[in-house]
């Protein structure tokens, strides 16, 4: 063998023993593969806004101890803290937000973050709330939410008229069949609708049918969701599993256009809402528990009444 090949094999065996030690000493990315962070914020209305005081937090602070983080904002700004990392936006936009650790990992998330302006404009669409089903004689109860209304006239389709004059209201439908709900409101220039089936009157027997069904799929989603607020946020199959459950089982409308009111005050959909409760644990500041939970309609869920309850961990 000649020197100048020898020379090769040398050089290829000390590049090979090189590129063994980068590999071995260059943190795994899977190593950080599980890190994910989520965004809350400080008014607890499910809007970024502008100046809103915004908190970031990273689901396993176990993982990222040690290491270096350097979240870049989208805007140009960076922070290079792993602990209270609190931002405000000055200016409202859309905005990607980069998570890197050890240069070696890194995670984006786009946010949106709306003037006083958006949000109340977001705010003031009206939505009523209430069951797309019902029964003949049955007490049915509407809700209508939104910024800025002080008036509102409801229509429920069976007299020609003005039914009612106030926010919440009470109905009852004397004739069977198909119906549209009318809401006119100071903030709408069109009347906004919501559709009704009502049911002709029931026997006993089967209202206690009907209750006793209704009562077990009302439990049923509390379990469901008091499972994903208890499982841990790097859990992530454990939150599929559940809300894959409740939306393959009750849903018949996507999941984002299910309301969920909590405690009889906050609105949110079905995905914001259960990913919110998914993720609360990651703060450690407090837990939640479902107490109970109401459906409009066994199946075809639209709206959810949730009462819940804060405990410290």
């Amino acid at each position: 063998m000649d020197d100048k090949r020898k020379i090769t094999i040398i050089a290829l065996g000390v590049l090979a023993v090189c590129g063994i030690l980068i590999i071995l000493l260059l943190p795994s990315k899977s190593e950080f593969s599980h890190i994910d962070f989520y965004i809350f914020d400080s008014n607890d209305n499910y809007h970024y806004e502008v100046n809103e005081r915004l908190e970031l937090l990273v689901n396993d602070t176990t993982a990222i101890q040690g290491k270096k983080l350097l979240w870049q904002m989208g805007n140009g700004d960076t922070l290079m803290r792993s602990k209270n990392v609190v931002y405000a936006y000055k200016k409202p936009g859309k905005y990607l937000i980069t998570l890197n650790v050890n240069d070696a990992y890194s995670i984006s998330k786009y946010i949106k973050v709306v003037s006083g302006t958006e949000r109340a404009a977001i705010d003031s669409v009206p939505h009523i709330y209430g069951v797309s089903e019902g029964y003949q004689g049955e007490e049915l109860v509407f809700a209508a939410e939104g910024y800025g209304m002080d008036t509102w006239l409801w229509e429920f389709g069976e007299s020609g008229t003005v039914d009612a004059y106030d926010q919440q209201v009470v109905y009852t439908y004397e004739t069977p069949g198909e119906y549209t709900i009318l809401l006119q409101t100071n903030t709408t220039k069109y009347p906004i609708k919501h559709p009704i089936t009502i049911l002709p009157r029931f026997e006993k027997v089967e209202e206690m049918v009907v209750v006793d069904s209704l009562t077990l799929a009302q439990d049923d989603i509390r379990k469901h969701l008091q499972a994903i607020a208890d499982a841990k946020v790097s859990q992530r199959s454990v939150y599929y599993e559940h809300t894959n459950y409740i939306r393959n089982k009750y849903f018949c409308i996507p999941a984002d256009q299910v309301a969920v009111v909590v405690n009889g005050e906050k609105y949110n959909d079905f995905t914001g809402y259960c990913q919110g409760l998914h993720f609360l644990e990651s703060n450690n500041k407090k837990r939640v528990h479902i107490d109970e939970v109401h459906i409009d309609n066994i199946k075809c869920v639209s709206t959810i009444q949730v009462t819940q309850s804060y405990m410290e961990p």
